[in-house]
């Protein structure tokens, strides 16, 4: 998992460095963070492989390697590939899995070396050697390129992915798709999604994924770990919510606000799939739920997540799947204390 850090240079340090168009200045620094720590070094023949893919510009390749360390599911490799690259994806992964062998490698990736995963090292091996900072950089051409409805698109993905830019730890990047693809259809009008998914597969900023445990088998689109970045920059992007100070005063979304903490606040509300109607019919607004629920989810400020199905293991009972209606962070942030802050105006204190 990659993380970002920044530092500050001398102007003149810095323009020398951007005269320099043949190095890649984030895998230097790397390098030289690594030796000065004393980092162990890579397994030669993933450090060979990596950067011999690199040169010879084999970045559908590099791109099934990285999908092999990333994903649960190797036949989800192969879904992925093919969506990127329609016909090709049997030929890339024969490929690879024929160069994995040659070095002696098991084409799963499976196995360790000197107590970590050979996945966990293959990621590094990517992020050492440039690779994520080339696939981070095609993700965002290939962005800059599109409109302003894939765009709006990534943003309420970040919106799924980080709950706070500034946790301690890293947030998993993944979900299960269904309140996600739901959301989406409101959003955008439409009764099916998953072209715009799929569009987002093809280019590069996430991948579709199973995870299976006793207790939980479901899809996952999984976003990029090269496009953490990417995604932190849509997360605070305010241009995406559609908010006015008139929205504190409307009765519709105050009616909403106090269906949503009727049991946990207003951090969400889970109900459980087959009982969906029946709390709606708790909302207490001019308008129906529906109406309110679709207003507020095109600007921006509610997002439908969803828990999966979980079987009965050991001691843990089973749970039928819920969907969970909650504000986005970015409106949760812009937006509650607002809300205080007028409540607070109208008591005579």
């Amino acid at each position: 998992m990659a993380s970002m850090f920044s530092i500050r240079l001398p102007k003149k340090l810095l323009k020398r460095m951007r005269e320099r168009k043949d190095i890649n200045w984030a895998e230097a620094l790397r390098e030289a963070i690594r030796r000065t720590l004393n980092e162990p070094i890579l397994p030669v023949t993933i450090e060979n492989l990596i950067c011999s893919l690199r040169d010879s510009n084999e970045w559908g390749m590099l791109l099934c390697l990285y999908l092999k360390a990333e994903l649960l599911s190797p036949h989800y490799v192969v879904r992925n590939l093919e969506i990127i690259y329609p016909g090709r994806a049997t030929e890339i992964i024969d490929r690879l899995n024929s160069m994995l062998r040659e070095r002696g490698i098991d084409p799963s990736l499976s196995g360790s070396f000197e107590g970590r995963t050979l996945r966990d090292l293959v990621k590094e091996g990517l992020l050492m050697y440039g690779v994520y900072d080339e696939f981070e950089k095609e993700v965002r051409e290939k962005l800059s390129k599109e409109n302003w409805d894939i765009n709006k698109v990534v943003w309420l993905l970040s919106q799924y992915f980080i709950e706070d830019l500034y946790m301690e730890y890293e947030p998993a990047f993944s979900i299960e798709p269904h309140g996600f693809i739901r959301t989406l259809e409101i959003m955008l009008d439409k009764e099916d999604v998953t072209n715009i998914v799929n569009k987002l597969v093809k280019i590069g900023l996430v991948f579709w994924d199973y995870y299976s445990s006793r207790a939980y088998s479901h899809e996952m689109i999984k976003g990029a770990d090269y496009a953490r970045p990417i995604f932190a920059e849509f997360f605070t992007n305010k241009s995406y919510l559609n908010y006015s100070t008139d929205l504190l005063k409307d009765e519709n979304f105050l009616a909403f606000l106090k269906w949503l903490s009727r049991e946990y606040g207003l951090d969400f509300r889970a109900i459980m799939e087959y009982a969906e109607e029946r709390a709606k019919a708790e909302f207490k607004g001019s308008k129906s739920f529906d109406e309110v629920l679709e207003e507020l989810i095109k600007r921006g400020i509610v997002l439908i997540d969803y828990w999966p199905h979980r079987r009965r293991v050991g001691r843990r009972s089973s749970m039928p799947p819920h969907w969970i209606y909650k504000l986005t962070p970015i409106a949760k942030r812009e937006i509650l204390p607002r809300l205080l802050i007028e409540a607070l105006s109208k008591l005579q204190l």
